[in-house]
């Protein structure tokens, strides 16, 4: 592994546990409860596991295939037709949980030059895999703090 992701996989590593720690002992209305952008606790939660997917699927396609197109997802469309409010906060940190995890497994056996591996955006952008973790490690992390600051 490049020595540049040696810290940043391992915050990717504990993003689950950040943000398991900080919506446990939450009830049912504080999760549910909007924030000041309109997003609960539980939207949050949920979208963690949205987003999770995505990166798992692209890093997955970036190993499988030379320079995949990644295609877009519009996180406020996906919480109004992906039904967020009626979603288990649950089952989407066991989600995004087991998405990390696994993910981490393939990632540990990659070689060197695996790691230069990238897709292509809709811009026309490399995106690497190690792009994918550093964004990953810092997604998880502030959406912890997030969860925070709501709870009070």
């Amino acid at each position: 592994m490049p020595e540049e992701l040696v810290e940043p996989l391992a915050r990717f590593v504990q993003g689950a546990s950040l943000v398991r720690e900080a919506v446990y002992g939450a009830d049912a209305g504080t999760l549910s409860r909007p924030g000041k952008e309109g997003w609960s606790i539980r939207d949050i939660v949920v979208h963690l596991a949205d987003a999770e997917m995505v990166r798992a699927t692209r890093i997955r396609f970036i190993l499988a295939e030379d320079e995949p197109l990644l295609a877009p997802y519009d996180e406020g469309m996906w919480k109004r037709k992906l039904h967020y409010l009626w979603r288990s906060p649950e089952a989407s940190l066991a989600l995004f949980d087991q998405l990390r995890f696994t993910t981490v497994e393939i990632l540990r056996q990659l070689d060197m030059k695996s790691w230069e591996r990238a897709g292509i955006t809709p811009e026309g952008d490399r995106l690497s895999i190690g792009e994918l973790i550093r964004r990953g490690a810092d997604h998880g992390e502030e959406h912890s703090s997030q969860i925070k600051t709501m709870r009070g």
